[in-house]
């Protein structure tokens, strides 16, 4: 079966919340450039196909905000991922791959951004386990504003 990997498959069904955050901003940034890539090659069908899976990605992002208890943070990525899809329609209406290097510009840096959060979020949960936390008094993930 075509794009049917067993050890892909395991890999996200074991994922953490804010691995599963961090691959699908990732897969945002490479479905963009490789559009560009694409378009820039000639291929155009197949560029229009991964500008799509990009929009798709973020628009799940943007419809997976905890947009009630997110607060300040879930304000501002809403507003990002507006921004984003804005700049992918935009490409879609006008034909235009080159905006869509400063939507892959914002996406890396929110990679960045988040990338560091869920560093920090283990080291912190590892400390608690180390320390007798049960994890349970209290329950916060990145990804939940994600």
């Amino acid at each position: 079966m075509y794009g049917y990997n067993p050890y892909q498959k395991n890999q996200i069904q074991e994922a953490s919340q804010e691995d599963i955050l961090l691959q699908l901003i990732e897969g945002g940034i490479v479905r963009l450039k490789q559009a560009r890539d694409l378009w820039n090659r000639g291929e155009k069908g197949r560029a229009r196909e991964r500008r799509q899976r990009a929009y798709e990605i973020i628009a799940y992002l943007d419809g997976t905000l905890d947009r009630e208890n997110g607060g300040e943070i879930a304000d501002e990525l809403e507003a990002l991922y507006a921004y984003m899809l804005r700049e992918i329609t935009t490409s879609v209406r006008t034909d235009d791959f080159g905006c869509l290097s400063d939507v892959e510009d914002v996406l890396a840096t929110l990679y960045e951004g988040w990338k560091d959060a869920v560093i920090e979020y283990k080291k912190e949960q590892k400390a608690k386990q180390m320390g007798g936390y049960s994890g349970q008094e209290e329950h916060a993930h990145v990804a939940s504003v994600g």
